[in-house]
């Protein structure tokens, strides 16, 4: 498989960004099922790309080393190592996303707690209230969007320019 160059990392990470704050915004205006199935997905194809920057520029960003530790799923924890910011998603929301992408693929036994956490969200959709996971959901997703705030500075920082400027010329020409 062909390696992905600077170029092709920050532009994954830019409209990243972009979707998942319009989504975000969609979520606000109206939060159904669907929106909330859709931030679920935009959260969770950050931490890819994270994986591919920290690759990129390891003295900008990588994996928290003590998110085993803290019961976080290491490979949804990265932080940025100049500014004290992490980013690092409950096991519930993992959860969530696994049922999402993977229902049937796993064993009984993990299949049944994504389940549960998945129907659970979509009760709290359903029934219009604020549960513990829609909570959640909102306040990762507002982390995430610091987070990339954040990390979009360090990259300016990092190149001494606007690189988002940079692909918006190269997409244009």
């Amino acid at each position: 498989m062909k390696e992905k160059n600077e170029h092709e990392i920050l532009f994954f990470f830019y409209s990243q960004a972009d979707f998942l704050e319009e989504v975000w915004a969609e979520y606000k205006r109206s939060p159904a099922k669907l929106s909330c199935l859709n931030l679920v997905n935009w959260i969770f194809a950050a931490f890819p790309i994270y994986e591919d920057i920290s690759k990129l520029l390891p003295s900008v960003i990588s994996k928290t080393k003590l998110a085993s530790e803290n019961g976080n799923d290491p490979d949804f924890s990265y932080e940025l190592k100049k500014v004290d910011i992490n980013v690092k998603t409950p096991s519930e929301l993992v959860s969530i996303y696994k049922r999402v992408f993977e229902s049937k693929q796993t064993d009984k036994k993990k299949s049944l707690q994504n389940s549960k956490y998945f129907w659970n969200l979509q009760k709290e959709i359903q029934e219009g209230r604020k549960g513990p996971l829609l909570v959640s959901l909102e306040e990762t997703t507002k982390s995430i969007i610091r987070f990339n705030n954040e990390l979009e500075l360090e990259l300016i920082e990092h190149y001494g320019f606007n690189f988002r400027k940079k692909l918006n010329i190269d997409i244009i020409t």
